[in-house]
């Protein structure tokens, strides 16, 4: 069960983030940590976002890996690390900032990301999850900006795997020149 502390911290947060915000980060606390943890958090825009979501008593939880290089079509393509209670994954095609995590808490699965920031501003985001229960997909379309925040129901107890990407509405429909991002997803 989450402690008091970690919902408020995670909510206020989190809230802030899914406005286009950002969260301040102590200087000291900018290098990596391995807090009570016993594993750190190497790659500095995934401990950002930890840090912004509650660190070690958030929303993440302890890190119970280590920071993974992920790469598409055999190309370096970002960073990702497996916590406790979900990921975290920096996808710089999206922005040099752009952070999606996930995770699960009472039921529902939360995926969050941003910021596109300074590179790209979006009219809407599409987001795309799937799961056991869902394996062909669900694709929903939001409010455009530079960051966002979706919780989806959970009907099963497996993972759910969430992407997003940025796009621009013209007089003839959606360009998405940035494509989606890497993957983040709950655990299960």
């Amino acid at each position: 069960m989450l402690s008091t502390k970690r919902r408020l911290t995670g909510v206020v947060l989190g809230s802030l983030l899914a406005l286009g915000g950002t969260a301040a980060v102590p200087a000291a606390a900018q290098t990596p940590a391995r807090a009570a943890c016993g594993i750190a958090v190497n790659e500095p825009h995934i401990y950002q976002r930890w840090s912004a979501l509650g660190g070690a008593g958030g929303w993440l939880g302890c890190p119970t890996s280590g920071t993974r290089d992920v790469y598409l079509n055999n190309v370096y393509a970002g960073k990702r690390q497996y916590f406790t209670y979900g990921t975290a994954t920096w996808s710089p095609r999206q922005g040099s900032n752009m952070v999606v995590a996930a995770w699960e808490d009472r039921g529902y699965a939360y995926f969050n990301w941003g910021t596109t920031a300074p590179e790209h501003r979006y009219d809407r985001f599409l987001v795309r999850w799937t799961s056991a229960s869902d394996p062909g997909g669900t694709q929903r379309e939001f409010g455009g900006g530079t960051a966002g925040r979706i919780r989806v129901l959970e009907r099963n107890t497996g993972a759910y795997v969430f992407t997003v990407e940025g796009c621009d509405i013209g007089t003839f429909g959606h360009t998405c020149r940035q494509g989606w991002t890497l993957k983040a997803s709950t655990p299960n």
